[in-house]
């Protein structure tokens, strides 16, 4: 089961959290401990490797925002002598703080690697899930024979108010309805570079980030 993170804020306390000093005053509140993000990582890796003793699933990291989740996941399966292979996707389906509901595949992904293969698609976050309404589809068109089976591990799953198109089966934590940066997840390529995941203020939504060299 998912972790859930409250609707009202859990009034964490910020101080012995570590980031770039230009993002001061960026930051509304912090959602999740980076102690806490791992612990949930080793939880998923515990229950892909029980699902998939005896076969090496192809672990496809969805880029940019998942591969701080999806090189800790790795780590963990290791722990677990679990086998897997890996593969490399980039797509596109956010402009700015909003959803577009439009999905581009950017990256190179080597669909031989799919055949009758099991795959587990790794995404940082799943809110309305149209990207992978759109990608799971358009990986099976493109691989023949088609996999043997797609699954989804989400480090988060976010509550909106309207269902998903896609649920994840793996999912670290049950998020509100908030905006969040950190550990991947970017806004304008910023905040990738931080180990908590925090909501996102104001000025750090405003901030204009070709000042930064």
């Amino acid at each position: 089961e998912a972790i859930v993170i409250p609707d009202e804020s859990r009034n964490l306390d910020a101080s012995n959290c570590v980031y770039p000093a230009e993002y001061e005053g960026h930051f509304d509140s912090l959602m999740i401990f980076k102690d806490e993000i791992r612990k949930a990582v080793q939880s998923l890796a515990n229950k892909i490797h029980e699902d998939y003793q005896g076969c090496r699933p192809v672990m496809v990291c969805i880029l940019k925002g998942s591969n701080p989740f999806y090189q800790h996941l790795l780590d963990a399966l290791q722990d677990h002598k679990q086998g897997y292979n890996t593969e490399f996707i980039r797509v596109s389906s956010y402009e700015g703080t909003n959803s577009t509901g439009h999905v581009k595949i950017e990256g190179g992904l080597d669909v031989n690697m799919l055949q009758q293969r099991h795959v587990i698609l790794v995404e940082d976050i799943v809110d309305t899930g149209t990207t992978l309404s759109h990608l799971i589809p358009m990986l099976k068109e493109m691989t023949n024979p088609p996999p043997a089976s797609i699954e989804v591990c989400s480090l988060l799953s976010k509550r909106i108010n309207k269902p998903q198109k896609v649920e994840a089966k793996y999912v670290g934590f049950s998020i509100p309805d908030h905006f969040i940066v950190g550990y991947g997840l970017d806004h304008n390529e910023l905040y990738r570079d931080t180990e908590d995941i925090w909501i996102i203020s104001q000025k750090g939504i405003d901030f204009d980030p070709s000042c930064l060299s």
